[in-house]
């Protein structure tokens, strides 16, 4: 693939496995980073994955809301 470099795989790599749920903890120990601000540079939060996590919060809230509703009044 013209154009493509070794870091392009590496950036990847680690935001598949952020968008994953790994803990940070492990991700720096994966690609050999000793600190946060280098692990933040090479993970990149996507689009869909942004709206994953919006989407989980509004059902977690619809389910809490609609747990509200059936419970009696005092």
């Amino acid at each position: 693939m013209k154009g493509l470099r070794f870091h392009d795989l590496r950036h990847h790599a680690i935001t598949q496995l952020a968008e994953k749920g790994i803990a940070d903890q492990t991700l720096m120990s994966i690609s050999g980073h000793v600190s946060r601000q280098m692990l933040d540079h090479y993970s990149h939060v996507r689009v869909q994955a942004k709206r994953e996590a919006v989407n989980a919060i509004d059902s977690a809230a619809s389910s809490e809301q609609l747990s509200e509703d059936n419970q009696p009044v005092n």
